[in-house]
């Protein structure tokens, strides 16, 4: 199959790890789909697929967004707030909708639902608690930036996020995977839900598209995020960079085993370049979540 490689795409931070896993399941209809990384000036992916350049690809990855627009997925409300903290039982009719919708060949839906939430955890208020990537606070409703940005990225987007340096010119909504700036509340002098911060909203939305690779479990009453540990607010996100070509369930499996556990002949034995992990910090004032810069694991 063809091979591009995913030059704007940084493998050592979350967000350029997470749009990679975006780009995979945006042309999950390869069966053969595969990906891997390659170290030359920093950690790149590589793709393998039926796209034969780059426009094959972008246009590709831009008519996977537009079917993403009406997905069930991306359509749960509750009390007027598109946000992943509904009460348990609306989170639950909403995962039976979704499931009763899905077939073992039409699972984008319970896939993205799964890396959500789980009907099994709730937070202080007894509202559903969420996955450990849920970054946004205050007045920021995760969904509603997911449907803002679903509904505006363009082809360009793509294309800088995938291909070329990242400008950071776009006010599209920010999710806060990139490690690379922090919106901490006690490291900046003014509130970061009044900000209107300039991103890559290319790369955001692929790594939305990746968060179904990252699904959130139940252990006991409480919820793990693959890939996650710690605290909810002194939280690690460890992944590792493989140098083979993976398909998605391949990777999906890869992705839940502790790889930071694995002695390095384990790693090189399976392929595994290395093993990074990125901090998860909470400010003190309104919870807002950012990722430290990466460290090998």
């Amino acid at each position: 199959m063809p091979e591009l490689a995913l030059s704007g795409l940084d493998g050592s931070n979350p967000l350029g790890f997470l749009a990679a896993l975006g780009v995979l399941d945006a042309v999950s209809g390869d069966e053969h789909a595969a990906l891997w990384w390659r170290y030359e000036a920093g950690w790149n992916p590589v793709l393998a697929s039926s796209c034969q350049s780059v426009a094959d690809l972008v246009a590709r990855l831009d008519q996977d967004r537009q079917s993403c627009i009406t997905d069930p997925a991306l359509a749960l409300a509750y009390d007027g707030k598109r946000d992943l903290k509904p009460p348990p039982a609306v989170f639950v009719g909403y995962l039976r909708n979704l499931v009763d919708a899905s077939t073992m060949m039409r699972r984008r839906s319970v896939d993205w639902a799964a890396a959500f939430a789980t009907d099994v955890a709730v937070d202080n208020n007894g509202n559903t608690k969420p996955t450990a990537l849920h970054f946004t606070a205050g007045q920021q409703q995760f969904l509603q930036m997911v449907q803002e940005l679903v509904k505006h990225v363009t082809a360009e987007d793509l294309t800088e996020a995938v291909f070329e340096p990242w400008r950071y010119s776009r006010p599209l909504p920010v999710m806060g995977w990139d490690a690379t700036s922090s919106r901490d509340y006690a490291l900046r002098a003014t509130d970061p839900s009044t900000d209107k911060k300039l991103g890559v909203p290319g790369a955001d939305w692929l790594a939305i598209r990746g968060l179904s690779f990252i699904p959130a479990v139940p252990r006991g009453t409480r919820v793990v995020t693959t890939c996650c540990s710690g605290g909810w607010k002194d939280g690690q996100f460890t992944w590792p960079l493989w140098t083979v070509g993976l398909t998605s369930p391949v990777i999906r499996s890869l992705l839940a085993q502790q790889v930071d556990q694995w002695s390095m002949p384990e790693r090189r034995s399976r392929g595994i370049g290395v093993v990074l992990s990125s901090g998860i910090k909470r400010s003190e004032q309104g919870g807002y979540g950012s990722f430290e810069p990466s460290i090998s694991a």
